[in-house]
């Protein structure tokens, strides 16, 4: 297929490293949405203002997540029809991810909006924040298809072996973000609301012209008629594949409620010192990220093409890296956590710098479990296998559910620290065992090397 990036053959360290570059920057630039958002809201607005947009964050996670699991791990299956050499059943792939797609943004929008009001209930949303805090979450979840189109659409060109194109269109849109974060929020004066219509509409704006240019240049994109037809055999493959990704998401966003739930109970200081610590860690874990999204769909190619042995190489290069990253990134944080937090919120904010500090030393210790987490999981999904990081997700949810309930209430502000941790080392410890068990058995694919399979 001339149209892609062949994960297939040369240096498995150089390919995954060149197709995570522009996943990286992308992933980075979308980070500056938020941050955007973030610094602007805590510096005009004030903390409690940034308080009233972290105190949501978790309904906003729960929702996407259930959207963006699903489109993200129906392409998988694209990976894997375009390693075996079957543009027949590449194509047909992609008229699935859009069905699939159009059908999640419909369905949790509506569900969002419905039972908005009953899950501010249930995460306890301080009276002080809940007009703030209740527009800026109406708006979001009203945008979500918008949001969503962006990531299906680089899902499929990251299964294709493109990884830049996405990032150009990220980039313009994330400038336009900035600009109409000071236009809505500081000349027309549209508080919280204003960062939310900010981001909605430049994601938007991105999904739709990266859309339009995949179609122009990528044949795979440009489908037919029949490439829509529905049949059943088909369409559960993808979703069978894509459900648990999207189940494992959601389950994670659960486990963050309930954490938001026991965070909101301890004030405006703590969630305000959360919003900011999980900002950067965003940032901090975005090359770890990156590499894992590269490795599922070099997993993904090489599993179409049958070769066990280069799947094996991928994930050992890619672990290394990571390790060695989480470790330096780790010593740096707990080094410059109060300076970095103090861009959010002010030098003035002593508390909520004195919670950053609590917060940001203990997950920087554990970074190096996010690192083996990330890589395991993307071998697992790269593979096919789906349903294990959806089993890690149910772990992940009982470790926050625990930290929230229980730990949070013996250690207070030092018991919701450790939830994240204590999420990625049992989720982590689930999927290697999982690799492992696997790839004794050559992934099911003893004796295909060089063959094209389905």
């Amino acid at each position: 297929m001339k149209d892609k990036t062949d994960l297939t053959v040369g240096n498995p360290l150089q390919k995954i490293l060149l197709f995570m570059l522009p996943v990286l920057v992308g992933n980075i630039f979308q980070q500056v949405y938020s941050a955007a958002d973030t610094v602007i809201v805590g510096r005009t607005l004030g903390a409690d203002a940034l308080a009233a947009v972290g105190s949501t964050n978790s309904i906003h996670f729960v929702i996407f997540s259930l959207m963006s699991g699903l489109s993200s791990g129906v392409t998988i299956l694209t990976a894997q029809f375009i390693g075996a050499g079957d543009r027949e059943k590449a194509k047909r792939s992609v008229a699935m991810v859009y069905i699939i797609g159009a059908a999640m943004a419909l369905l949790c929008t509506g569900l969002g909006l419905l039972f908005l009001r009953g899950l501010f209930v249930v995460l306890q949303i301080p009276q002080e924040l809940y007009d703030d805090a209740y527009v800026y979450q109406l708006i979001c979840i009203g945008g979500f298809a918008g949001i969503l189109l962006y990531n299906m659409v680089s899902s499929l060109l990251r299964a294709i072996g493109d990884s830049t194109t996405p990032l150009v269109f990220l980039m313009i849109a994330s400038v336009i973000n900035i600009g109409l974060d000071f236009l809505f929020i500081l000349v027309f004066g549209l508080g919280v609301a204003g960062a939310a219509y900010a981001t909605i509409l430049s994601q938007t704006l991105s999904g739709v012209t990266c859309l339009i240019y995949s179609m122009k240049r990528y044949e795979l994109f440009r489908l037919k008629r029949s490439d829509f037809r529905i049949e059943g055999r088909f369409l559960w493959d993808h979703v069978k594949t894509g459900l648990p990704i999207s189940v494992q998401n959601s389950i994670t966003g659960i486990g963050v409620m309930f954490f938001q739930s026991a965070l909101n109970g301890m004030g405006p200081d703590a969630i305000a010192a959360y919003t900011a610590c999980s900002k950067i860690d965003t940032f901090t874990v975005s090359p770890m990220f990156a590499i894992a999204t590269a490795l599922v769909t070099f997993t993904a190619q090489n599993f179409g093409a049958g070769k066990k042995e280069r799947i094996r190489e991928g994930v050992k290069v890619s672990l290394i890296a990571e390790g060695i990253f989480s470790v330096v990134m780790g010593a740096v944080l707990i080094v410059s956590c109060k300076a970095l937090v103090s861009i959010f919120v002010g030098k003035e904010e002593l508390e909520v710098l004195r919670l950053s500090g609590i917060y940001m030393t203990i997950e920087s210790c554990f970074l190096w479990s996010a690192a083996v987490l990330f890589i395991f999981r993307a071998a697992v999904q790269g593979i096919g296998e789906t349903r294990i990081p959806m089993l890690g997700g149910v772990l992940e949810l009982s470790m926050r559910i625990t930290a929230a309930v229980v730990v949070s209430r013996i250690f207070g502000f030092v018991g919701i620290s450790v939830a994240t941790p204590m999420a990625w080392i049992a989720a982590a410890a689930l999927n290697m065992i999982y690799y492992f068990a696997r790839s004794k058995k050559d992934f099911g694919l003893k004796g295909l090397e060089g063959q094209n399979t389905t």
